[in-house]
């Protein structure tokens, strides 16, 4: 039984990476500061944003909000929706951009800034993620606008420590490939933050983040990923994970918020656009591998979905300028 049950965390871990992985993430260390009270610093609406604390402590306070988050020594803030947001040494601390307050001093993104009045003392890793906006909508929709990793005793918790230190070894690196080192470490970073997110929380996640949680619609998940050109239907998947199939649609619809049939086709329009960008894949074998049988079928429903055609998407991803029309004669 144990063993089933591990099975069935293991294989929702692969449906959160799997899923995540089409974000197409592209992770950035944008400074590493050395603050002294008193002390603010403001960040603009960004994608999505993180600060790892070093040593010390301050205050996080969202926009348009009076809500202030205490974070400490091993502390990790994501916000995963890029909300604008403050970063105080205490409530009544003036705020500068976080540009102003970098200026000329990077020479680097791990070479340390300074900033603040010269009292107590503040470290913080703070840096951002790019990603592709057409498919963050629904993958992010069911995380939280701030996401708190606290430290335990003043240290990180043992996989934010292991990666901080690893982007420590790279400030100090001059060998090829250091850029990709680091935006693969930041990469991690968000993908560890919501893992640990999902298995600590007491918060109820909402969307297919919150279903992985469920056995019965987390396998039901499992198994459309696992074979997303398959033709499932409510009976099918019903059966296969053990329910009526008036209470697993309902179950369904509660827990992920859509019916099966229109997560179905989301994803196997999201694993499309990843097949997309393969090079010398062609509009047919994508359509057939995500389980159409009819190219012009697949071509509608994915360029309802991506606001663009399938071949033009291609193109796009692989670098080339948009195709022109012909005109009639």
């Amino acid at each position: 039984m144990v063993e089933a049950r591990l099975s069935q965390e293991e294989r929702a871990l692969d449906v959160l990476s799997d899923v995540l992985g089409l974000l197409r993430l592209r992770g950035q260390v944008y400074c590493r500061t050395r603050l002294t009270a008193p002390w603010g610093l403001s960040f603009t609406a960004e994608q999505a944003q993180f600060h790892v604390v070093e040593r010390g402590a301050c205050l996080l306070q969202p926009d348009a909000s009076r809500e202030l988050i205490a974070l400490s020594d091993g502390d990790l803030v994501l916000l995963p929706h890029g909300r604008g947001h403050r970063l105080l040494s205490a409530p009544d601390s003036r705020a500068v951009p976080i540009r102003v307050a970098v200026g000329a001093q990077r020479e680097g993104p791990l070479t340390p800034i300074t900033h603040g009045g010269g009292g107590a003392r503040t470290e913080l890793v703070c840096g951002r993620f790019g990603f592709d906006l057409r498919l963050a909508g629904s993958i992010l929709a069911g995380l939280p606008p701030v996401l708190h990793v606290r430290g335990s005793h003043g240290r990180p918790v043992e996989w934010l420590e292991l990666i901080v230190r690893f982007l420590r070894a790279e400030a100090r690196s001059a060998t090829p490939g250091r850029s990709v080192a680091l935006a693969r470490l930041v990469d991690l970073l968000f993908l560890e933050a919501i893992r640990h997110w999902l298995a600590t929380s007491d918060a109820r996640p909402t969307g297919w983040m919150g279903a992985l949680r469920d056995p019965r619609i987390g396998a039901a998940l499992v198994r459309m990923h696992a074979e997303p050109a398959r033709d499932w239907d409510m009976e099918s998947l019903a059966a296969e994970v053990g329910m009526s199939r008036s209470s697993f649609a309902q179950h369904f619809v509660d827990l992920v918020g859509e019916p099966p049939s229109k997560y179905l086709t989301r994803w196997r329009m999201y694993l499309a656009a990843r097949l997309l960008r393969v090079p010398g894949t062609t509009v047919a074998q994508v359509a057939d591998r995500v389980g159409y049988d009819s190219e012009a079928a697949f071509s509608r429903v994915f360029k309802r979905y991506m606001r663009v055609a399938p071949a033009a998407f291609r193109d796009e991803a692989a670098g080339q300028p948009p195709r022109k029309r012909r005109l009639s004669a």
